[in-house]
């Protein structure tokens, strides 16, 4: 007998369907995800049920378990999709998603270098494996991916800039210039995206760079100044236009202080 499609019954039975709709769709966002994707892994265990071994469906499925975040079961499949034949080509890069999530930077950075290997251009894995590599503190080889995913995406996003500049601070002083140029980089594509002015004022003032810190400060809606991040810029920019010689060191520690502490928030 051949199954009924759900727009079938509702065809012939709508109360109880618009019942199903309304209370799945009062359901939080998290649970209805969740509940989305064990609908999946219930029909990716019927597929393999007709097609066992088949090492597309088990990284599908482990990739769903790994959102589900049962890892060991995501583990078990990549296994087995590992063993099976031909292996399917995209594991290394859903692995190194699975280590990446389950805490373990190492084995997720030598996964995705695997897949970079073969997939050079593949903008997700650059990210990702610049994430594992933030984790392990090499912010200097982060900074080498997100430089290129920048310049492999047709559309970088404001963050990539971001996260890209920050890796950079995060590397030390001598690297706050390069930081600086990928921020200013960003800037001429995203004028007035706030995060990238933010971050652009920071590196001014930890370099001492009054002048560039002022500039970027024009560029900022006067809505914006107002926030609190905002205003104790405006307040440490005062102090260290006011300061005293004597007193100098002592304000550019505290911006420099500052701005390292936003680099760490990527680790």
């Amino acid at each position: 007998m051949m199954q009924r499609s759900f727009s079938d019954r509702c065809a012939t039975r709508p109360l109880l369907c618009a019942t199903v709709l309304a209370f799945l769709l009062a359901l939080p966002p998290a649970v209805s995800s969740h509940q989305e994707i064990q609908a999946q892994i219930d029909a990716l265990d019927l597929r393999l049920m007709q097609q066992p071994g088949d090492a597309g469906l088990l990284m599908k499925r482990g990739d769903l378990y790994r959102r589900h975040g049962d890892f060991p079961a995501a583990e078990r499949d990549f296994l087995a999709a590992e063993q099976a034949q031909p292996v399917a080509e995209d594991l290394a890069f859903f692995r190194g998603r699975l280590q990446l999530d389950a805490g373990q930077p190492a084995t997720a950075e030598q996964s995705f270098s695997r897949y970079l290997n073969d997939h050079p251009s593949q903008v997700k894995a650059l990210i990702l494996r610049a994430e594992a590599r933030l984790d392990l503190r090499q912010p200097l080889a982060a900074a080498a991916d997100y430089s290129r995913a920048i310049f492999l995406s047709e559309s970088p996003a404001p963050e990539l800039y971001r996260n890209n500049a920050l890796s950079l601070v995060a590397a030390g002083e001598p690297q706050w210039p390069a930081a600086r140029a990928v921020i200013d980089s960003g800037l001429t594509r995203f004028a007035l995206e706030v995060s990238l002015l933010g971050l652009a004022v920071d590196i001014a003032l930890a370099q001492d760079d009054l002048e560039g810190a002022r500039m970027y400060f024009s560029r900022v809606p006067e809505a914006i100044r107002s926030l609190p991040q905002w205003t104790a810029r405006s307040e440490l920019l005062a102090r260290l236009v006011a300061v005293k010689p004597g007193e100098r060191v002592a304000a550019l520690s505290t911006a420099r202080e500052e701005l390292l502490a936003r680099g760490l928030q990527l680790h």
